[in-house]
């Protein structure tokens, strides 16, 4: 991963693992229309935080636009710790330990 790619996204902000998102839940395939209520989903699990995209369907981290079937879910937060509003984003694992060593940009 470019340094510079990290740093626009970890350098001078603060991020914290949603520890909160634990269980299920069902996304919709990137195919699938918006008005398909009755199909065109797939399951994400969630264990506080870490995610697995079941089959069918993978996420694309903002940093590499590769595909990944496995990840954390990241909030950013302000000075305070408060999170900014729409701005929950999936990192891969990799993403994640170097934003957390390199930047100090996981808190909590």
């Amino acid at each position: 991963m470019p340094p510079s790619k990290m740093a626009g996204w970890f350098r001078d902000r603060r991020w914290r693992v949603v520890t909160e998102a634990h269980g299920t839940g069902f996304v919709p395939l990137p195919s699938a229309p918006e008005d398909d209520l009755e199909g065109g989903y797939i399951p994400v699990v969630f264990d506080h935080g870490k995610f697995t995209v079941g089959t069918g369907g993978a996420f694309r981290s903002p940093l590499s636009g590769n595909p990944g079937l496995k990840g954390i879910l990241l909030q950013e937060v302000d000075a305070d710790g408060n999170d900014i509003e729409g701005s929950r984003e999936p990192f891969g694992e990799p993403a994640v330990r170097a934003a957390r060593e390199e930047f100090n940009a996981i808190v909590g």
